[in-house]
């Protein structure tokens, strides 16, 4: 037996001295499922819309935009299946550098998503894209800067939520004497 083996009995080596893949997981499986299922159906959609009625230039917007949608789609559906299999992790997704909660990165996300639904009622229930006023592209901005100032003001002020080494020089002198 080899150093290897000897040393992780528990290791498995193929034949060709390459290690044996894992078997994908259920949920790896529904996601594979979902998207060659998709596929088609996208496919499909953009044929009927670039074969439908109107002129070439209308179509062509047409069927860029259902690619687009698509694609956007699909992409979210990777994010989400990635975040239900534990492949991205959310865990500190609202924490400063230190370990507390950050206000400014709730308020960024909480304006987002708020905009973001209320435009999404808005186009579902007028069947149409409405304007974004430039009042709502103004709060945006300023919940982004907050965002901004307040990262900035913690990387300045040497908050990287590791000990400083001030800190850690003084509790060393503590001890010394």
């Amino acid at each position: 037996m080899s150093e290897i083996s000897k040393a992780n009995p528990t290791s498995q080596v193929a034949p060709s001295g390459s290690a044996r893949q894992e078997e994908p997981s259920t949920a790896d499986r529904a996601a594979q499922i979902i998207l060659i299922v998709l596929m088609p159906v996208a496919v499909v959609l953009s044929i009927v819309v670039i074969w439908g009625q109107g002129s070439p230039v209308d179509k062509l917007k047409l069927a860029t935009g259902y690619a687009s949608l698509i694609f956007l789609f699909f992409l979210s559906m990777i994010v989400l299946l990635d975040i239900v299999r534990n492949k991205i992790n959310l865990s500190e997704m609202l924490e400063e550098l230190s370990g507390g909660a950050s206000m400014s990165r709730f308020q960024l996300l909480v304006f987002t998503f708020v905009i973001a639904f209320s435009f999404f009622a808005i186009a579902v229930s007028q069947g149409k894209i409405p304007d974004i006023p430039n009042n709502v592209l103004a709060l945006l901005g300023v919940s982004a800067s907050t965002y901004a100032v307040s990262k900035g003001l913690q990387i300045s002020s040497g908050d990287t939520g590791a000990p400083s080494d001030d800190k850690a020089a003084d509790e060393h002198q503590g001890q010394q004497s």
